[in-house]
């Protein structure tokens, strides 16, 4: 593996505590299930007519056509919802609404516009097919494996739970994921901004990731460059969530203290900076079960790190089962005119052109620009050792 791959690994490897909580199906819209479902009914569970007609024997139409029609006696009205109280026996039909249930004796369902009818007769032309009628268990078999634990439930998932008639779901709990901005040239926004300072933009930008994957952020402020403060305030964070992100402080600089502070709260460090551009500059540990991510402090470079790097262990955090990121190739829709002696991470756009995946770069690709990530749907990986690369070149892409 490279060492990309290693740091992934290793995130992966760290034990999750999940937890569940039951809610009304109609919340569960995009959660993951924390059960399996198998199917209890099956749906739909009885004989339905696919049409508004009438429901026959075969045997009686089978010898129908317009120079010899075929005359039966109409016994009954069925509505959606309601069965039929007579069988359909020789010489009889019953009219059915879409959705009825098929009456004992028919076989096949007429179109009512196939027909001519009155009140107490209706009149056949032709022999009858069996296409009209919707067998119990044509969408679902009782007893198939319905949905897998694990997974992020769409809409038609819903709809499925729904049909077994479950008004209720197990769901794994939305992790609670604590974001901190360390260095003492932040400001926030809405407050005047002095020269040397910046605004605090990384709290904005990972917090929407964080929804985007399902988890719940919290922002704990901006920490200032004393290792004391913030060993309290990483403390403090992890008490009360399921994981810390901290941008800003992870390098080798005068200030850069995050390393020192994991040493500080006795966390464990899994392993400190990655041989790759943007994102780097990172670093992950363990304390008391919970993971503590530190990344770069220029927007860009965190949002790389943790998409390329984070994602899939928070993925796990989460319960799901589809923990590994996407990959594909694509093909550069123009050039990439640096040499790359590090693996480069790349911010890009899909697009589809002659039935070919284009990676197409989104704006300025530097560490602090945070402006790539807007429309950011694929990170492109320029393998290290890499030369200037031409227009059309495939290289490997993850969706994000």
């Amino acid at each position: 593996m490279t060492r990309i791959e290693e740091a992934r690994q290793t995130l992966l490897e760290t034990d999750v505590n999940l937890k569940m909580e039951e809610i009304q199906t109609e919340e569960a819209y995009g959660r993951v299930i924390a059960e399996n479902i198998t199917a209890k009914t099956e749906v739909p569970s009885f004989r339905r007519s696919a049409y508004d007609g009438y429901a026959v024997r075969r045997e009686d139409l089978k010898d129908a056509s317009k120079e010899y029609p075929v005359t039966l006696k109409v016994r009954e009205t069925i509505p959606a919802g309601s069965r039929g109280k007579f069988p359909v026996t020789e010489g009889t039909a019953a009219r059915i609404m879409t959705g009825a249930m098929v009456p004992e004796g028919a076989d096949a369902v007429v179109k009512h516009e196939d027909t001519r009818f009155t009140e107490k007769e209706v009149c056949f032309f032709m022999p009858a097919g069996a296409a009209n009628i919707v067998d119990a268990g044509e969408d679902i078999k009782q007893g198939v494996s319905l949905i897998r634990k694990g997974k992020i439930l769409g809409a038609a998932d819903t709809a499925v739970i729904a049909g077994q008639g479950m008004s209720r779901v197990c769901v794994f709990q939305k992790p609670r994921i604590a974001i901190l901005s360390t260095g003492n040239e932040l400001t926030e926004p809405g407050q005047e901004l002095v020269k040397g300072k910046i605004y605090n933009t990384n709290p904005f930008l990972l917090a929407g990731y964080v929804q985007k994957y399902g988890m719940i952020p919290k922002d704990y402020g901006i920490v200032p460059d004393e290792t004391d403060v913030l060993a309290d305030r990483i403390q403090m964070a992890l008490n009360d969530n399921d994981m810390v992100i901290t941008t800003g402080g992870v390098s080798a600089g005068d200030f850069d203290y995050v390393p020192k502070v994991m040493e500080l709260i006795g966390a464990d460090i899994l392993f400190h900076r990655i041989p790759m551009k943007p994102g780097g500059a990172m670093l992950a540990a363990v304390k008391d079960g919970k993971v503590i991510l530190g990344l770069s402090g220029n927007p860009g470079a965190a949002a790389v790190g943790f998409l390329h790097i984070g994602l899939p262990y928070m993925k796990k955090l989460c319960g799901r089962n589809d923990i590994h990121l996407t990959k594909a190739q694509a093909i550069l829709a123009g050039p990439f005119e640096k040499s790359s002696k590090v693996t480069r991470i790349l911010r890009g756009t899909a697009k589809i052109l002659e039935g070919r995946l284009v990676f197409e770069q989104t704006g300025n690709q530097k560490n602090g620009a945070v402006s790539s990530m807007m429309d950011c749907n694929l990170l492109g990986e320029i393998p290290a050792g890499s030369p200037a690369l031409p227009a059309g070149t495939e290289i490997d892409v993850y969706v994000v």
